[in-house]
């Protein structure tokens, strides 16, 4: 059964740039899905980080000091991983060159 065609010079024509097509998709895959691993990564150690500082011991409800505490926590954490991946792409864009 044929996959791109039936003569041989179409066939050969077609699979490099269906290839290439592929071969495209699968990194843009990979792409999105290590973005998405690395987010989660983000919001555990954020979630767990920040509810060992602010939450001591639990209770049936969340105080409005730890409310607070988990709150800064949280933004403390998003600011410095922005600082950090402007820089990181920074530097990556500055060793492509």
């Amino acid at each position: 059964m044929a996959l791109f065609g039936s003569s041989s010079a179409a066939s050969s024509a077609a699979v490099p740039t269906s290839a290439e097509q592929i071969k495209k998709q699968l990194k843009e895959q990979i792409s999105l899905e290590l973005a998405v691993a690395n987010a989660t990564e983000l919001v555990n150690k954020i979630t767990q980080n920040c509810f060992d500082k602010c939450i001591q011991e639990p209770q049936d409800q969340i105080t409005s000091q730890q409310s607070t505490c988990t709150s800064q926590c949280l933004e403390k954490y998003m600011r410095s991983w922005n600082v950090i991946s402007k820089a990181y792409i920074a530097r990556i864009q500055q060793e492509k060159q």
